[in-house]
């Protein structure tokens, strides 16, 4: 994409006035065994009507920035140096403060003035942002109000109101709570929020990522616009270069809390020169990322390229496993104490077949019933109707029939989307990985403890870790070990359940290169779910595509990306920045 026009025209004026100043920003935390830095002299400026991007990996300072330019650091445990100064401002009630206001060392009442109507923040998860026992046109309104305190309720709901309709929602859901509303609708409402007292700075804190391509899409084109229509500056924190190419006018590239890199995005993006932004440019494939190739990574900004595989003539492979017209219904709500309601379908008969050494690559938006495939593959959910197969083997039943799930538990294994959550906390990684040795195999202790060894050497670790605990270890490291754990007892079938989506984009890249090297090696067969379609055309062999439950086109990676056929795929390839 290209950046200018994505991102719009440079706002003029940004040295003589800038909307944000921040100099030698400092920001440690206070712990037992003493404070630790989490951002050591960074400076920028940002203009108003600028859109600053804020780049780096999980731990790198971005957030600590971004709640620094609101105090909304807990002053008994953190501590903050240097200047973060909001210039020329506007007071309370819009009167101009041509002096500015310094928000380090501020005083508490001066900060509750500056929040929401100076600075105002779109957070990561809309719905922790939101509080689920209020109206989403109450919430709107109580903000509004509390920065004009000369406004009565008619007023703030009518201002409410026609924010709603300025972020495309209705009206009418004004009454709506945030559990009745979708993802993208929720995280459009706290923009609305942000935005409704129009401030000078706005912070978005990794507004999409939780998101779907298209629903990231639409939001990513609503915050531009609205941004533009105001001339509001906004600092976007992201780990998305692709976000960035898409919206920001310069990027501050971090790590580990030091800015390393700062200038304008299309310069970066096509030369940059610090290895590390290469790295994260890089780390992400994209669609004209070449299918299959090895990925920079920080560790490796270089890589050498993969070695091909050996030409050799291969017979049609044997399918592996298949479902013949499955559907899944979940129960519906219930009418009465003694009634329930019509069974809602989440998976409308949807046939696929997975073949031996085969990657299927099954992709759609957030809902489209790719979980629930998941689930009845892995025998951990009964399919309403249709049958499934394993070698030809029927193991529909395999949810109800303790014996069948343990059988085919020993073929089929998953990787989870969240690393942490899949983990047990209360268990060493030697207890995680070997308990499916215990249960699958004869092995003893000491040969179970071999084969735990080796398995963390194969994934990129070290023995030395069998004794350590989940929370010791960083995202990737992780999911490397629900990878051994998939692993441990040779698997013919490994179902991976957005392995990577909850994961940095460099660690992303180093947990891609590993898959792409274990199922060489190993001659896996995998069903790759993933939203992101740019890691599905990079590392998937076959692409089938879900909507509402129903499969809606299916092929090779090269004919549903060159040449899709359905109206849908060619929505979703067309969102992807």
């Amino acid at each position: 994409m290209n950046q200018a026009t994505a991102a719009g025209p440079r706002p003029r004026g940004a040295a003589a006035s800038p909307a944000l100043r921040v100099r030698e920003l400092t920001v440690s935390f206070d712990t037992p065994r003493g404070p630790v830095p989490a951002v050591a002299g960074v400076s920028f400026d940002l203009a108003p009507g600028e859109v600053l991007g804020l780049v780096g990996e999980s731990g790198s300072g971005k957030s600590t920035i971004g709640l620094a330019a609101l105090g909304l650091h807990d002053p008994a445990r953190t501590r903050v140096g240097g200047s973060i100064r909001l210039h020329p401002a506007k007071g309370s009630g819009g009167a101009q403060d041509p002096a500015g206001i310094e928000v380090v060392g501020a005083p508490e009442a001066v900060l509750k003035r500056v929040r929401g109507a100076r600075v105002a923040m779109v957070f990561q998860d809309a719905l922790d942002a939101l509080s689920p026992f209020h109206t989403v046109g109450a919430q709107l309104a109580e903000a509004y109000r509390i920065h004009h305190r000369d406004a009565g309720r008619r007023e703030a709901r009518e201002r409410a109101a026609a924010m709603l309709e300025r972020v495309g929602i209705p009206a009418g859901r004004a009454g709506d709570h945030p559990h009745q509303l979708s993802g993208g609708m929720r995280q459009r409402v706290v923009i609305a929020m942000a935005l409704i007292n129009e401030p000078d700075v706005l912070i978005a804190d990794e507004p999409t990522t939780a998101l779907d391509a298209r629903v990231q899409r639409q939001v990513l084109d609503l915050m531009r616009e609205l941004q533009a229509e105001t001339g509001t500056a906004m600092l976007l924190i992201t780990q998305d270069v692709g976000v960035v190419a898409a919206v920001c006018h310069r990027m501050l590239v971090m790590r580990s809390g030091r800015a390393v890199e700062e200038g304008a995005t299309d310069r970066l993006l096509a030369a940059a020169g610090h290895p590390y932004t290469r790295a994260l440019v890089g780390a992400a494939p994209t669609l004209r990322t070449a299918p299959g190739s090895r990925l920079p990574t920080v560790e490796e900004p270089d890589p050498a390229p993969r070695r091909p595989a050996a030409e050799q003539e291969r017979p049609e492979p044997a399918v592996l496993a298949e479902l013949d017209g499955v559907r899944v219904d979940f129960p519906g709500r219930r009418t009465s104490p003694l009634r329930r309601g019509r069974p809602v379908p989440a998976v409308r008969g949807v046939t696929l077949q997975i073949a031996r050494g085969e990657t299927l690559g099954l992709v759609g938006e957030s809902g489209s019933g790719k979980s629930t495939i998941a689930r009845v593959l892995a025998g951990l959910r009964r399919p309403t109707a249709g049958a499934v197969r394993f070698e030809g083997r029927d193991i529909s039943r395999a949810a109800v029939d303790p014996r069948l799930r343990r059988e085919l538990s020993r073929e089929v294994q998953l990787v989870f989307q969240d690393p942490y959550a899949s983990l047990n906390p209360r268990r060493t990684v030697a207890e995680i990985i070997t308990t499916p040795l215990r249960i699958h195999t004869g092995l003893d202790a000491a040969a179970r403890r071999n084969r735990a060894a080796e398995l963390l050497e194969q994934v990129g670790l070290s023995a030395s870790h069998l004794p350590c605990y989940p929370h010791e270890f960083s995202g990737g490291q992780r999911q490397r070990i629900g990878i051994a754990r998939a692993l441990a007892v040779r698997p013919r079938l490994i179902i991976a359940d957005e392995p990577v989506s909850a994961l940095d984009v460099s660690v992303q890249a180093q947990v891609l290169n590993l898959l792409m090297d274990l199922r060489a090696e190993l001659d896996l067969s995998m069903l790759f779910i993933s939203h992101d379609l740019a890691v599905v055309r990079h590392f998937c062999d076959r692409v089938a595509v879900l909507r509402s439950g129903e499969l809606v086109e299916t092929g090779s990676r090269d004919a549903v990306f060159n040449a899709p056929r359905a109206p849908y795929t060619r929505e979703l390839l067309d969102a992807v920045l």
